[in-house]
């Protein structure tokens, strides 16, 4: 055999190994392929499965609300028929009709406080929800309902309000003889916003969700548990809101369905009782009775809300910070650091950092802030006015 066959004879070796090495590796290839389409035939028949499964029970779910909406439609119309003219809600839609009939409820608030089961009073301590609360607990004590009457204050903590905020609303509430009732926030703003890495805004308002709202709820499901009632309980939840403090309040209704928190046990309604007073009114019915507000108003801040509020505009800001220092307060330099330590800036257009540095300016330029009891009515109504108010309040101590 020459040297030529040798090497033919190698190389069709080498030709027959690499093809049995191919063969070999497009076996395993077969087979893993095979394996895989199995796997997938099987996870797919078991997502068609799956999805058959939740096809039926949408279905099934489809059924049972059809049939209820067509249950609740067909009470709502012969409920409404002997008080409308015409064709089951007398042509109006059912919309229509709800904001009809809450209008005239939200305009006999005697009727409505005793038609109630309970009716919980939402409270900040700050002058909207004091000027409420005077005129809830007037009309309850009239209408011998006090008992249904519950004050809820959602305290946010010292990072997060003024001091003296919870007990003022307790004081507040007791001058009525009313039961009071305090939900601990867990951290407060500062702890939420540590939390999530980011400050609130306008338009993303968790800490008026997170801290007061949801945690309020559970106490309605809490009240309603205590009425122990064998119907659906009416629980009117009451809010010092008002339509002057912006349009988008503005938009809002003095009385409305929540429906997110009714359900079969209980229907609540949402009450603005003061939402058509302004500002001047508010300060007016506070003198007038010798209400207590408390000192941060005194000291020109309009609104008693968290002591840093996203809402706020720069002016207001910059007077929170210089009150801060003036009673010793470390909130401007803990929510300062946290606004460097996340990253991320109290308002899109400015930095709490440029709050406090606009306030340190006017301090150095105007000194400390300074304020005397009773400012507040002075400002909006006058001397003569504060003057009767604070010997009101000496007559009442």
């Amino acid at each position: 055999m020459d040297i030529t066959t040798r090497l033919q004879l190698l190389e069709a070796i080498r030709r027959a190994d690499q093809a049995d090495a191919a063969h070999t590796a497009a076996g395993r290839a077969c087979t893993r392929a095979t394996r895989a389409a199995a796997d997938a035939l099987e996870e797919a028949q078991q997502t068609h499965a799956d999805c058959g499964r939740r096809k039926q029970a949408a279905q099934a779910k489809l059924r049972r609300t059809f049939a209820a909406a067509r249950t609740a439609n067909r009470e709502l119309a012969a409920l409404y028929a002997p008080h409308a003219r015409g064709r089951a809600t007398g042509g109006k839609r059912r919309s229509d009709v709800a904001a009809g009939i809450l209008d005239e409820l939200a305009a006999m608030p005697p009727e409505m406080i005793q038609a109630a089961d309970a009716l919980v009073i939402q409270s900040s301590a700050g002058k909207d929800s004091l000027v409420m609360l005077h005129r809830l607990a007037t009309w309850a004590a009239r209408a011998g309902c006090t008992d249904k009457v519950v004050v809820v204050h959602c305290d946010l903590g010292d990072t997060s309000e003024w001091p003296g905020v919870r007990e003022l609303a307790q004081r507040q509430a007791e001058r009525y003889g009313l039961r009071f009732v305090a939900i601990d926030s867990e951290g407060g703003l500062l702890g939420l916003v540590e939390k999530r890495g980011m400050f609130p805004d306008a338009t993303r308002r968790l800490c008026t969700s997170t801290l007061k709202r949801d945690k309020a709820n559970v106490l309605l499901t809490a009240i309603v548990t205590a009425l122990g009632l064998d119907r659906q309980a009416l629980i009117i939840n009451c809010l010092g809101i008002r339509a002057a403090e912006s349009p988008a309040r503005s938009r809002k209704l003095p009385l409305s369905i929540d429906a997110r928190t009714s359900n079969g046990k209980r229907l609540v309604l949402t009450w603005h009782p003061i939402f058509a007073l302004s500002d001047t009114e508010i300060w007016q019915e506070i003198a007038a009775e010798g209400l207590e507000y408390h000192p941060a108003y005194d000291a020109l801040m309009p609104r008693l809300s968290c002591v840093f509020c996203v809402l706020a505009g720069f002016s207001v800001l910059v007077r929170a910070v210089r009150l801060c220092w003036a009673l010793g307060l470390p909130l401007p330099e803990q929510y300062t650091e946290l606004e460097a330590r996340i990253g991320h800036r109290f308002k899109e257009q400015y930095s709490l950092a440029d709050v406090v540095a606009e306030a340190a300016r006017i301090e150095a330029a105007e000194g400390p802030l300074s304020w005397s009891r009773g400012d507040a009515i002075r400002d909006q109504l006058g001397e003569a006015a504060a003057a009767a108010y604070l010997e009101r309040l000496a007559l009442a101590a």
